[in-house]
């Protein structure tokens, strides 16, 4: 696809932005849209810990703004490639960042990052989830906004399959509402919103956009926000 605007992304594009559980996941994208408004600038951009499957920088890109991608050992090739299949390479540049010793000082007016702080909080030293966003906090600029979501811990089911099938078997850590929103102590203004119940249960990722429309139009709803495993956050420096 030619470089494009964000509204004309298509199903494919948001599949390819994030990477998994897409209709759960891509509920956050729609979340962000009101807080990303730079009324026509060209806004610095930075996305922490990209990964090889799903890029928030192709969303950002496809906004028109300009990106640093990057990741902790450097960006995968299969990154750069979606980014080249998409006619957006002109708008991103690569770099191997660690977001637990960043030294940006007012560098950017806007950070993202999804599911990145349970992976590197896990036993990491200096890789605590306060110390991660306050190095975030120092890279913004006055009245940047960093926008995330990260995995909640959910109900004790999601917890018991985590460990036994998942990334909890391998000591991911997942977050309270509370404990995301208390690392923003420093930022003038958050909000914050939460999501999903069934989705991630799916097998594969058709059996996961069949439960995350289920969530979407019905579970979540009527269950506690409390039973929701994503939590998706815009905070203004």
């Amino acid at each position: 696809m030619p470089q494009s605007s964000w509204q004309d992304a298509t199903d494919s594009a948001v599949a390819d932005i994030v990477g998994w559980d897409i209709v759960n996941w891509s509920r956050a994208l729609r979340f962000w849209d009101a807080h990303l408004d730079f009324r026509g600038e060209s806004p610095s951009c930075l996305e922490l810990g990209c990964g090889a499957k799903g890029s928030l920088s192709l969303w950002l890109a496809l906004h028109g703004n300009r990106v640093v991608c990057s990741d902790f050992g450097g960006v995968p090739e299969a990154t750069r490639r979606t980014h080249e299949r998409y006619g957006i390479s002109n708008l991103v540049e690569y770099a191997d960042v660690d977001a637990r010793r960043m030294t940006f000082v007012n560098d950017f007016d806007v950070v993202v990052f999804k599911s990145m702080l349970g992976g590197i909080s896990q036993d990491l030293p200096g890789a605590d989830a306060e110390h991660i966003v306050r190095n975030i906090y120092a890279a913004l600029r006055p009245g940047g906004v960093l926008l995330f979501a990260e995995n909640l811990e959910s109900t004790a089911l999601h917890a018991y399959l985590r460990k036994r099938f998942a990334a909890g078997a391998k000591g991911w850590r997942y977050f309270t509402r509370r404990e995301l929103e208390s690392t923003l102590a420093q930022f003038g203004s958050f909000e914050s919103k939460t999501f999903g119940c069934l989705g991630c249960f799916g097998r594969s990722e058709t059996q996961r956009r069949m439960l995350g429309r289920l969530d979407e139009r019905v579970l979540d709803r009527i269950v506690p926000s409390n039973w929701h495993y994503i939590a998706a956050i815009a905070a203004r420096k």
